[in-house]
């Protein structure tokens, strides 16, 4: 299992000492939606959908935290700036990409060629209303 460098540390997982993520697989994900759908059954999808963020963290704090006192509800409780860098974090963690290395450069050279062609006519029409 590959794991991200032990930048990471939290006061209720581990007593606070750093922590590396493993990387997020399927199986981790089908597991923490799993969760999340048999915990949240009687909510609206509305508000199941904003509990998938704390499912996916406590899906992986919850195996690194030996001390058992990682809870969703102390996940819930953390800054909401914590709470998304730590779900990027996790949901990133091992992800290699799956485009060829020219691909990003064709997307970027689409991109500018579409920006000119658009540029000239978009700036004649705000000009002339």
């Amino acid at each position: 299992m590959t794991k991200t460098k032990e930048p990471y540390s939290i006061d209720f997982v581990n007593k606070g000492k750093p922590f590396s993520i493993p990387n997020w697989t399927t199986e981790r994900h089908e597991s923490a939606l799993a969760k999340l759908t048999e915990a949240t059954k009687d909510l609206p999808p509305d508000k199941q959908d904003k509990e998938f963020k704390f499912y996916v963290i406590y899906e992986v704090l919850s195996q690194i935290d030996e001390t058992g006192d990682c809870t969703i509800d102390k996940i819930r409780e953390m800054h909401a700036m914590d709470t998304i860098e730590l779900f990027n974090a996790i949901y990133n963690a091992g992800r290699k990409g799956i485009y060829s290395q020219n691909f990003r450069k064709e997307l970027e050279t689409l991109i500018k060629e579409k920006e000119k062609s658009t540029g000239s006519k978009n700036s004649k029409n705000s000009e002339n209303p």
